[in-house]
């Protein structure tokens, strides 16, 4: 083989060696780059934001302030607090005087919270009451309060607040907390209920009436025609002439 081409064959064998290598770096710093089985890679965008900004969130022992037992057709409050401190328990002791707390486990909040408490409208009516928020940095106290009125007695009148909490970056988490309490009746509402049915309940009445005394004069009728089947025949005497 001609020296010239000897030379020409080693100049490209040297490149596409060299080109080679350069390929199996990039390789190799690709798959370094690459997460290893078991590990979540990085996120990114609107996720990556959405995480950044919960880890500005605090975590706080939520709990309802109400009536073990709620009266029928009569108007109390109810009340959902978040955190604990001086100010909370004061507003709790002048606003839900005669409740008691159950607690709902620990929920994410931050400085600024919304909470709206919704039940069936055939159930309860709802109105919003006050609300507290004494919160300083960390120190989470917070407390929502409303005037509940029951329509009707049960075993279990559901309840449910939904908490909106507002994050930096715009986004917003909620949470949905419920509550079951009985609500019973009272005297009251047992008059009242008499009353506005009397129509039903006099109908009613007329009908079981009408249908005693059918009964009775039917069974009398019976008897008397029982007896008059009993009663003996005059005897009829012989004569002697």
């Amino acid at each position: 083989m001609h020296i010239g081409t000897r030379a020409l064959l080693a100049v490209a064998t040297a490149v596409a060696v060299a080109t080679l290598a350069g390929c199996g770096g990039d390789i190799g710093g690709d798959s370094m780059q690459q997460p290893s089985p078991g590990q979540v890679a990085p996120g990114t965008g609107t996720f990556k934001d959405i995480d950044t900004a919960a880890r500005e969130l605090v975590t706080r022992q939520a709990y309802w302030q109400a009536p073990a037992v709620l009266d029928v057709e009569r108007t109390q409050r109810i009340g959902l607090a978040v955190g604990e401190g001086e100010k909370l328990t004061q507003k709790i002791n002048a606003m839900l005087a005669g409740t008691k707390p159950t607690a709902l486990g620990r929920l994410e909040v931050g400085p600024t919270v919304k909470a709206t408490l919704r039940g069936n409208t055939e159930d309860v009516e709802i109105t919003p009451s006050e609300s507290v928020n004494a919160t300083t940095g960390s120190d989470v106290q917070m407390l929502w309060t409303w005037l509940v009125h029951p329509k009707h007695p049960t075993d279990d009148l559901l309840l449910t607040a939904y908490l909106e909490v507002p994050l930096s970056n715009g986004h917003v988490i909620t949470h949905e907390v419920a509550l079951s309490v009985q609500v019973r009746r009272t005297m009251a509402y047992t008059v009242w209920q008499v009353i506005t049915h009397w129509g039903t309940w006099s109908a009613v009445v007329t009908s079981i009436i009408g249908v005693v005394s059918w009964l009775l004069r039917r069974r009398r009728k019976k008897k008397g025609a029982a007896q008059q089947e009993e009663a003996p025949e005059p005897s009829v005497a012989n004569v002697a002439v």
